[in-house]
């Protein structure tokens, strides 16, 4: 890959690796469900914007506007509303470090429920390293204890397991669909689903935010909703979705260094070495060390 390319995945691992901080800078000031809404409103005015300026050719039917309502349950809302409320009891470290089995779980979820999607042997050995990667990670004397106070850990796996379906979903319904269509569409919907609970529930919250949380909110959507987007898009473009994977790997050492810069966020010995794993399995995962090793393996 050119260093073009390197760049711009390294952006994205850094812009979404920042949104752990995000969140946990905003947990001081707002409940998890406006954090969330805030997020997917701010983002889907922008998009909205840009639709109306470039006016894409494309015939919304039922069968996408369906699609995309659940995509925005499944990739929007749930995800982001349990790694929000999963933050306030568990550190944005762990919580980045946990996400990260994702794309493991999407590997796992697709070869049981895709027939075209074949578990391989690189894919399998990697789904169990990473595996072992958050036991560690979560730590195994705990990982059954529902009432350590870290009841977050549990929420933040669930949302990993929401974005699996949320990939495959994606994968199935709208493989046909534009990628900024997709993007504007889950947000859009995912504000109109919200809405009407913000109105009669967070309405009071919302409009009393003051300057410095909403520039934070408004900073949060930017970056890690509207310039990620533009940016995976460059890349999908670029250098197709293969090395979209690669992102998940920077993501959790991103969260952590501006975690511990700007919260003083430390990590433990197992978490390190959880991270280790889980990335060693996304390597093994992606196929390309396996295949370095094997080209250099003596015949």
């Amino acid at each position: 890959m050119e260093l073009r390319s390197w760049s711009l995945i390294l952006l994205l691992g850094f812009l979404w690796g920042s949104s752990f901080l995000f969140v946990e800078l905003l947990l001081e000031a707002l409940t998890p469900f406006s954090i969330v809404y805030l997020r997917v409103l701010i983002a889907s005015l922008i998009f909205l914007v840009f639709l109306l300026i470039i006016r894409p050719r494309f015939q919304l039917t039922k069968d996408v506007i369906l699609s995309l309502f659940v995509m925005a349950i499944l990739n929007n809302i749930l995800p982001f509303l349990l790694i929000a409320i999963g933050q306030q009891s568990t550190t944005g470290s762990l919580a980045s470090i946990l996400n990260a089995n994702t794309s493991l779980l999407t590997i796992l979820l697709a070869s049981i429920l895709v027939p075209s999607e074949k578990l391989s042997f690189n894919r399998l050995v990697g789904v169990v390293v990473g595996v072992l990667g958050v036991i560690i990670a979560v730590g195994f004397e705990s990982l059954f204890d529902f009432y350590d106070g870290r009841s977050g850990k549990y929420l933040i796996l669930a949302a990993t397991v929401s974005y699996a379906f949320a990939g495959i979903w994606g994968r199935i319904k709208l493989s046909q669909v534009p990628p900024i269509i997709s993007a504007s569409g889950m947000l859009i919907m995912s504000t109109v689903v919200m809405t009407p609970f913000a109105f009669f529930y967070r309405s009071e919250e919302i409009l009393s935010l003051n300057l410095n949380i909403f520039v934070l909110a408004t900073a949060f959507a930017l970056l890690c909703s509207v310039a990620a987007y533009f940016i995976y898009f460059k890349i999908l473009e670029g250098t197709g979705a293969g090395n979209l994977l690669l992102c998940t790997i920077i993501i959790p050492p991103s969260a952590i260094i501006l975690n511990a810069i700007f919260l003083s966020e430390a990590i433990s010995y197992s978490e390190l070495l959880g991270l280790l794993l889980i990335v060693f399995g996304l390597l093994i995962l992606d196929g390309r060390i396996l295949k370095v090793i094997l080209d250099q393996t003596p015949k």
